[in-house]
This record gives structure tokens, C-alpha cells and sequence, in this order.
């Protein structure tokens, strides 16, 4: 085994939290033709197929050990994540009335099943072709064409997400710096730069990122416990008329007529008659939920860390997986737009009071859980750029790697700048490398499998490649569109 083998191995197994694929740095040595070289391919890409699962917060298994309700619970921590907080302000997009909830339940729902399909399909690939990793699968049956597009899509959903958390840590400490009360108001620029340079910079740059990997399982927490936040404000009837926060929701009231000037995006909750269901308009939100249940990079090493792995069961783990994020999903998205209707955020904790303990509290865990994934998203980012720069591993010296880590950092900071919106990074994201990576890439490797079968496939088969392409064509239409819609509304 390679030295660079032995270093990630020694590295997942003496590590708490042994399934970050973003914490630990790989190489791969491409074959050339000669036996060796073959051989260190072999182990690097075991070692990498070791270590590439990305924050689902378990360990790994040996020889599939995970039971279906291990894996359930894995797969819905991989799923639920902040990406979520951007769907209320995705319904006020088309509508203000309270019946939007259901059409956009449906969604929510419909896609669940969708994306759920595709991360079986990618276990079908893997099931066929012997694979262990997304890029093994593309290369099993693909070849070598194109192979470094897996690997930038793969690498632009941390890309992503770390832009989706600037945005959030920025607009959160706005808001908690509001809440106490100490005489300063910053702006979303000067909370960015001090987010950076503060926190985020000094978490990209240290040595043992594993020693954050544990406390992943927040991002999970702290939604669940914004989930039931959101829902309480809902039910209680603070943000009504005459509730405790109507005239107070982050906006300066006037005393004598409590006419009120805001200082946010949001204002008092907007209900009325709009409702577009068949416009457009709802496409952003359809986009927002492709991004939010991306985990297909994955599916491969959840599939083969199951016991007694066969399709059926990983079926179960998806249907258990996605439903139970789905239902957390419509929780979420229906409690926020049915408090503050047409004028829910983007990002809706914005839209509740900075004099609202609840929303505080979920402000504050939502800003703790990223602090502690956003590093790992960035290395995961970082180690696709290299990968796909094809930089030595001699050559990615500390120094080298934390200039690289500086200017990255100071790319997505300055892009964060101008991109402040929630909805849109997460639209743009979920029609662009999320229809890629969950529709595109799955169906391409299914169908060339099933060809590769030849007069073996069975009829089947040859009718789930239809069965694909259709949900495919389908996924890449409204991932389009919706990109299209977002940035001409954004406009």
C-alpha cells in the first residue's frame, strides 16, 4: 500500500467520526498502462472510497454492517441541512394565500420520490458494475470521457453550500447582534467580513478539521429544533394581528399610530387572493428542493455499507430516508409562509422579530452547526480543485495549501458579497449542479450499463431506461426553467 494509502486509512481509523470524505485529502495515482500503477489506483481508490462519505455522521462500517434503520437515519442526516430555510420565501414567490402550502407540499413530496428513484438508480449502477465510488461508476461505464465533469459537479455542491452558509452566518449575526442590544449595527458587508476573517478563516485553516466532525450531527439538531419553532410561532399567533410580535417584527414602530418603516426585506405578514400554481414562478422553489435533497454523491457508500445489501432493501433505506426529511421539509416550508405569508424571506428566520427568544434560539444553533460544517464543505470544495488541477501530493505543502485555502476563501467571500439571497444561491445550485449530479449522471451511467448487457438485459431493464429518461428530461426542464425564472425575477 502507498504511503499516501497508509496516511488516510491511519487517518479514518483514528478518527471519531470516520466517514468525512471532505476532511481527508486524497490523491489518486492514474494508471498508465503498467501493472504497479494499477495496483496504487486500486488502493487509493479503496482508500478514498474509505473516507468519501460527506458529514452523514456515523461510522464506517466493515463489510456492510448498517442496518436499514441506521441507514435511515445516516441518509436523513445527509439530507437535512439549511438548505431548507429558503422554501417558505420560495411559495411567496408565486402566492399569498394560505392554500399554497399544498401545492407546494405536492412538490416537496413529488420530488422526494424523484430524487429518491435517481439515488436507487445510482445503487443499480454500482450493483452491475462493481463500483464503490460516483467517479468509479462513470469510469465503469463511461471510460475516461469526461470524468473530470464528475468531479468539478462533485465539488461545486460544497462550492455551493459554503456560499448558501456565508450568506447565513452574515445575516445571522445581524440578527444577533440586534437582539443584544449593544448599541452596534452592522451591516451585512461588515458581518460577512467579520464572520470571515474571525471565524471562518481561522476553522479553513486548521490542521485537524476531524476534530470538528463530530459535532455535524447539529446541522441536523438545529433544524429539527427550528422545525418546531417555526411551528410554535405558528400555532401561538405571535406574528398576527395583536400578537406579541406583530409590531415589532424588525420593524421601527411609531409609538403614536404604530405606523412602521422596516429596516429588513420583511415586514408584517401578507396574506391575499394571489396564487399562480401553474406560472413560472413556482420553478425557484422547485430548485430549491432539488438542492435540498442532494445526496447522491454518496449513494454508492450507503449502499455498500449496508447488511445484506440488495436493491430491495436500499429501497427501504431511501423511501425511509427521503420520506422522513420530506415531512420535515413541508413542516418547515408550510410553518414559515403560513406565519408571514407573501412576505416570508428567503432566508425565513429573517423574517421573524430579533425581540423573539424562540427565533434566537434557533438563529443561534443554525449559526453554531455551520460553523462547525462550513470547514468541511470548504476542504471538500478545496480537494475537487486539486483533484481536478491535478496537483501532486508532494506538492500540496501546508504553506501551499493554506494560500490556496486564502484565496478560495477570499473568492467566496467576495462572491457572498454580491450574492446575498438565500433563495437564489439555493435555486441556482439545485437547477444547475443538482439536476447534473442527481439526474443527469445517474440516468447516462444506468443507460450505458444496461447497453453494456447487451441481449442479457431483460425487458425490464430496457423500460426503466425510458422510465429514467423521461424523469430525467422532466428534472432538467424545471431545473432550467427554474434558474431562468430566479434570476429574471432576481433581476
Amino acid at each position: 500500500m502507498t504511503q499516501e494509502s497508509k496516511k488516510i486509512n491511519n487517518n479514518i481509523n483514528n478518527s471519531s467520526n470516520k466517514n468525512n470524505y471532505c476532511a481527508i485529502r486524497t490523491s489518486v495515482v492514474k494508471s498508465n498502462g503498467d501493472d504497479n500503477n494499477n495496483n496504487v489506483y486500486e488502493e487509493e481508490e479503496e482508500a478514498r472510497a474509505r473516507a468519501q462519505l460527506f458529514v452523514d455522521g456515523g461510522d464506517v462500517p466493515q463489510g456492510g454492517t448498517a442496518t436499514i434503520l441506521s441507514e435511515i437515519i445516516s441518509i436523513s442526516k445527509n439530507l437535512l441541512g439549511a438548505g431548507v430555510l429558503s422554501m417558505s420565501g420560495g411559495i411567496a414567490m408565486y402566492a399569498d394565500t394560505p392554500w399554497a402550502v399544498i401545492n407546494a407540499s405536492l412538490w416537496i413530496v413529488a420530488q422526494a420520490i424523484i430524487f429518491g428513484y435517481f439515488a436507487i438508480l445510482i445503487a443499480k449502477v454500482c450493483k452491475l458494475t462493481e463500483s464503490r465510488t460516483i467517479r468509479d461508476c462513470w469510469e465503469r461505464t463511461m471510460g475516461n470521457r469526461y470524468a473530470a465533469a464528475v468531479v468539478v459537479v462533485i465539488g461545486l455542491n460544497p462550492c455551493q453550500g459554503t456560499l448558501a452558509y456565508s450568506a447565513i452566518l452574515s445575516q445571522t449575526l445581524q440578527s444577533l447582534v440586534a437582539t443584544a442590544g449593544v448599541g452596534i449595527e452592522l451591516t451585512y458587508l461588515q458581518s460577512l467580513l467579520l464572520v470571515t476573517s474571525v471565524a471562518l478563516l481561522p476553522l479553513c485553516l486548521m490542521k485537524n478539521i476531524q476534530a470538528l466532525a463530530p459535532f455535524s450531527v447539529l446541522g441536523t439538531l438545529s433544524v429539527l429544533l427550528t422545525a418546531v419553532g417555526m411551528i410554535w410561532r405558528c400555532v401561538d399567533g405571535s406574528y398576527r394581528p395583536g400578537g406579541t410580535y406583530y409590531y415589532n417584527n424588525n420593524l421601527e414602530e411609531d409609538s403614536n399610530n404604530h405606523s412602521s418603516i422596516s429596516n429588513t426585506n420583511m415586514g408584517r405578514p401578507l396574506f391575499g387572493t394571489r396564487y399562480e400554481p401553474w406560472s413560472f414562478k413556482v420553478l425557484p422553489l422547485a430548485c430549491m428542493i432539488f438542492e435540498a435533497y442532494v445526496m447522491h454523491y454518496n449513494s454508492p457508500r450507503f449502499y455498500r455499507e449496508l447488511s445484506h445489501k440488495s436493491i430491495g432493501r436500499y429501497t427501504a433505506c431511501i423511501g425511509g430516508s427521503f420520506g422522513f426529511s420530506a415531512m420535515i421539509y413541508v413542516a418547515i416550508a408550510s410553518a414559515g409562509f403560513l406565519t408571514f405569508g407573501g412576505n416570508a424571506d428567503n432566508y425565513i428566520l429573517n423574517s421573524y422579530s430579533t425581540r423573539d427568544p424562540v427565533a434566537t434560539a434557533c438563529r443561534l444553533f443554525i449559526g453554531i452547526s455551520i460553523l462547525t460544517i462550513y470547514p468541511i464543505a470548504f476542504i471538500g470544495f478545496r480537494d475537487a480543485l486539486l483533484d481536478v488541477m491535478r496537483v501532486p501530493i508532494e506538492q500540496q505543502t501546508a504553506r501551499y495549501l493554506n494560500i490556496l485555502t486564502v484565496v478560495m476563501l477570499s473568492l467566496i467571500t467576495l462572491t457572498a458579497a454580491f450574492v446575498t439571497d438565500l433563495g437564489v444561491i439555493n435555486a441556482v445550485g439545485g437547477g444547475t449542479v443538482a439536476v447534473a449530479m442527481v439526474a443527469v449522471f445517474p440516468f447516462l451511467m444506468f443507460q450505458k450499463a444496461i447497453q453494456d448487457l447487451g441481449h442479457t438485459a431483460v425487458r425490464g431493464q430496457l423500460l426503466e431506461v425510458k422510465i429514467a429518461m423521461l424523469l430525467m428530461v422532466f428534472v432538467v426542464v424545471i431545473g432550467v426553467g427554474g434558474v431562468a425564472t430566479e434570476l429574471v425575477m432576481g433581476v
